[in-house]
């Protein structure tokens, strides 16, 4: 049975995609799209109407207002106010029952596992096989590929770098030494790919350095999450990753299996010649690199 939200512990101070991702599990699959659909365009509520948004979502009138109600909210015009008033949002605040206290819940791994999970599996299956398909087609053929990590997506595109350069020559880290955005983002040039990582409380700058980008004729693909508007339409390509967390930051797994996933694809795609660098970058290590391996009895 679903949880009301209504009778929930400091339910008025939730932000909606905390409301959301309270019961998102026990969505049906209409609902889950236009709760995906909420969060999509949670910052531009106020510009639609609730069938504007079902249109979106592909789903009935009737199932737009029973989430909304579902949500804690009795009208949606009730919603839209309330959304208005959040101060929370992009915050790691926003996760919490009350932004004003501090988190009170037990600490469980098993939860968080749990969760992750949940953040993979729902991830993957919002992702069609084509999309995955065209991207890594793209990041093959590349003359060079950029890839650029946003504030909690810095980390991520080291890992993304790490493992694309063990298949792959020319990949870049954007910014690099840190340069000016300008003197790099002008030398991408048509061919090349620039992979973006970027969750919310995104730069407002991104949805221009996309759009330069495509301008000079690369391939633009953004890992972000269910919230992005302006620059996911900005890009090509877009990855959107679920990211709850039980506690009051987010989860960032389903970002990293996507990663796993498309350095897999890629060096699977380039067969003979991605086999060839990793095994010319394997004999570099042993030679270059001051790195322990396991010694074998016989080496010992």
């Amino acid at each position: 049975m679903r949880s009301d939200p209504k009778s929930q512990p400091g339910q008025k101070a939730k932000s909606l995609e905390a409301r959301i991702y309270t019961i998102y599990s026990s969505l049906s699959p209409a609902e889950k799209r236009l709760a995906d659909v909420l969060l999509q365009y949670q910052m531009d509520l106020p510009s639609y109407t609730a069938g504007e948004l079902a249109e979106k979502a592909e789903v009935s009138k009737a199932t737009a207002a029973r989430l909304i109600r579902s949500l804690g909210y009795a009208t949606y015009p009730e919603a839209k106010r309330q959304i208005r008033k959040e101060q929370h949002w992009g915050s790691p605040l926003a996760g919490l029952a009350d932004p004003d206290q501090a988190p009170s819940a037990t600490v469980s791994l098993s939860k968080t596992v749990q969760i992750d999970l949940d953040n993979i599996r729902t991830t993957a299956e919002s992702i069609s096989e084509k999309t995955l398909s065209d991207i890594t087609k793209a990041i093959v053929s590349a003359r060079r590929v950029w890839i650029m990590g946003l504030r909690s997506g810095y980390g991520l595109a080291f890992h993304a770098a790490h493992y694309l350069t063990l298949i792959k020559s020319d990949v870049q880290v954007l910014p690099a030494g840190g340069g000016s955005y300008s003197h790099e983002i002008a030398s991408i040039a048509e061919g090349d790919v620039l992979l973006v990582i970027a969750f919310r409380r995104r730069p407002r700058l991104l949805p221009t350095i996309l759009e330069e980008a495509q301008a000079a004729g690369a391939t633009t693909i953004l890992i972000t999450d269910l919230s992005a508007s302006a620059s996911a339409k900005a890009a090509e390509h877009v990855l959107r990753c679920r990211c709850q967390s039980p506690s009051p930051f987010n989860s960032f797994v389903a970002a990293v299996t996507l990663i796993n996933y498309l350095a897999w694809s890629v060096a699977t795609a380039m067969e003979e010649e991605g086999l060839a660098r990793l095994q010319k970058v394997d004999r570099l290590v042993g030679l270059l690199d001051n790195v322990s391996t396991p010694q074998t009895s016989s080496s010992r």
